[in-house]
């Protein structure tokens, strides 16, 4: 009895040694650590602007090495070193690889909208051969990008360029001619911190009448063309407006939910919605430009005589609140009798009003004092500066005078563009980045 118990007992301890035997898990094998590259990426950073450019290269790589540099997974270059830079915003992965080991090593890179602050130069282009351009202008970081559209796009502005303007977290480009000598369109609508296309918007009717100027509110579009102003949306759906039919060849300016607008009847119109709700008729001169003043009014040039002109500007009332006569000419006519400025006679920042009067020399008036004074002649700065068209503009920020001047009409290659402070000291200056200008258009 006592030697089965004894049996029975030793049976159970090995049949639970070997259950709780079965129950350990196997012991797992120590992975094999995976081998790290003997190269890395050198970069001074990884946050760009569209256009930056840093320089990559190889760290610690082999002398025998076969080094291609690939972006998003497509092969854009060979050797140790990469200049990497991207006219488009987004995240790229770049990546290095030694096509003779098979090692690869990856860094992340990030680019933002570039088109945040300083100002555009829209320039018309040549009409029988070129389309519009745009060239960026950034003057306290010395940075200047030519065709800038383009670069950012791979396609054309239309053909002969009027103006643009913003709104909406966009800027909206008008072009006179639309899709001639490869352009894209009539009016094309990008995103504003970064030019990348929204829309572009071709109608065939509104085409024959060349529109020259546009002002948005909203989601309403304003076109003056030939016949008059019409007032639209991205959708279409343009109609001319009644009683705009004389308007100016000359830029529109927005107040709140207001369009203003002249006439070649010497008129200021006040447009709100589809409705001219207001109209001045001036007792005399000839209506050259019209810009922003301080509290919600108006600027207002006119010549014969030489006159700017403070204006309040409501939906119920237009009223001149003041005005100064000039003793130089701010008229919006050249010497050609032709050539009339298409922008403005004048820009303004404040209450300094800064004027050329068709020539090489900016005067500048305070409005405050009544004292004109002249600024600089800019051919003392650079002989090719000979033509005035379009060629002013004034920041409203800073008050930096911006100017736009070419040689002669079959020499136009030959142009420079300027920035100087407002005693006409030079803060930039390039060539050959302006083609017959529309002129300059400040970022918000």
């Amino acid at each position: 009895m006592n030697k089965k118990l004894l049996l029975a007992g030793l049976a159970g301890i090995l049949s639970l040694a070997t259950a709780c035997k079965k129950d350990d898990p196997s012991p797992k094998p120590t992975p094999t650590p995976t081998p790290q590259p003997g190269f890395t990426i050198e970069a001074k950073t990884t946050d760009l602007l569209q256009f930056d450019t840093v320089r990559l290269s190889a760290q610690g790589a082999k002398a025998d090495a076969k080094l291609s540099w690939v972006i998003n997974g497509k092969e854009v270059g060979e050797g140790k070193d990469y200049a990497f830079t991207q006219p488009r915003v987004g995240r790229y992965q770049v990546s290095l690889v030694d096509k003779t080991s098979g090692e690869k090593v990856s860094k992340d890179f990030s680019v933002t909208g570039r088109f945040t602050s300083g100002a555009f130069l829209l320039n018309e282009g040549n009409f029988g051969n070129e389309t519009g351009t745009l060239t960026y202008i950034d003057a306290s970081k010395q940075f200047v990008l030519d065709s800038a559209y383009i670069r950012v796009n791979g396609t054309k502005l239309g053909n002969v360029c009027q103006d643009m303007t913003f709104a909406n977290g966009k800027v909206y480009i008008l072009s006179q001619n639309g899709p001639r000598n490869g352009g894209e369109g009539l009016l094309t609508i990008a995103d504003a911190k970064t030019l990348e296309k929204h829309k572009v918007i071709n109608d065939a009717t509104l085409a024959k009448d060349q529109p020259t100027h546009i002002a948005v509110v909203h989601s309403r579009i304003y076109l003056r063309g030939n016949k008059g102003i019409y007032r639209g949306t991205e959708e279409g759906s343009f109609k001319l407006i009644p009683g705009t039919e004389k308007a100016n060849k000359l830029r529109m300016v927005t107040i709140g939910e207001l369009v203003i607008a002249t006439t070649s009847t010497n008129k200021l119109l006040v447009i709100q919605d589809e409705e001219v709700k207001k109209t001045l008729t001036l007792p005399e001169g000839t209506i050259s430009g019209i810009d922003l003043a301080p509290n919600g009014h108006l600027w207002l040039s006119y010549f014969k005589p030489s006159t700017i002109a403070k204006v309040g500007v409501s939906a119920s009332e237009i009223k001149i609140l003041d005005k100064h006569e000039l003793e130089q000419s701010i008229t919006s006519v050249g010497s050609l009798g032709w050539n009339v400025t298409s922008s403005s006679a004048f820009f303004a920042q404040g209450n300094k009003i800064y004027f050329t009067g068709q020539t090489s020399i900016i005067y500048r008036h305070d409005f405050s004092t009544g004292e004109t004074k002249k600024v600089v002649d800019v051919q003392t700065i650079d002989k090719q500066a000979k033509m005035y068209y379009n060629s002013l503009g004034i920041d409203p920020k800073t008050g930096h005078i911006y100017y736009a001047s070419f040689d002669d009409w079959g020499t136009y290659k030959k142009n420079v563009t300027l920035v100087l402070d407002h005693d006409g000291k030079v803060l930039l200056k390039r060539e050959h980045v302006n083609a017959f200008p529309a002129g300059f258009y400040f970022i918000p």
